[in-house]
């Protein structure tokens, strides 16, 4: 007789999971990117410290959430706060820019998938990625 339920599927390996992970964060960032470019066309050259700005902020906000980086607050409290940060943020970008607003917006977008990409590359290529992400790919499957 076996242990084994025959209703239920095995876990995904950590291998599967972060290429999972590669797979999805990876499109997400990259089809922002070019979105937000397919929109601004070489306007978004002139919005450079907008894309920077969002991408810093997307990297930290995910960082943050993915490493449990404030103790003691459940990662999905701390992802809405980091998502309101960016909003606000991004806000204060449009209102400040100079340039019209349909520019400003794609070079968020931008910024957008240029954070989710680096933010990827960095905890998923050079180091592993966190197990917060790797829970939570399982728990979908």
């Amino acid at each position: 007789m076996s242990d084994v339920d025959p209703n239920t599927q095995p876990s995904l390996s950590t291998r599967e999971a972060t290429q999972r992970v590669l797979r999805t964060d990876l499109a997400v960032g990259i089809g922002g990117a070019v979105l937000g470019y397919a929109e601004a066309g070489t306007a978004l050259f002139d919005m450079l410290p907008v894309v920077v700005g969002v991408g810093l902020l997307t990297g930290v906000a995910v960082a943050v959430v993915e490493h449990d980086a404030v103790p003691g607050v459940y990662p999905e409290v701390a992802a809405l706060a980091a998502f309101v940060v960016l909003v606000v943020a991004g806000a204060g970008l449009v209102a400040l820019a100079g340039a019209p607003m349909t520019v400003v917006l794609a070079a968020a977008l931008s910024g957008f998938g240029v954070g989710a990409v680096v933010n990827r590359v960095l905890y998923g290529v050079v180091f592993d990625v966190p197990a917060y992400r790797l829970t939570r790919v399982r728990e979908r499957s």
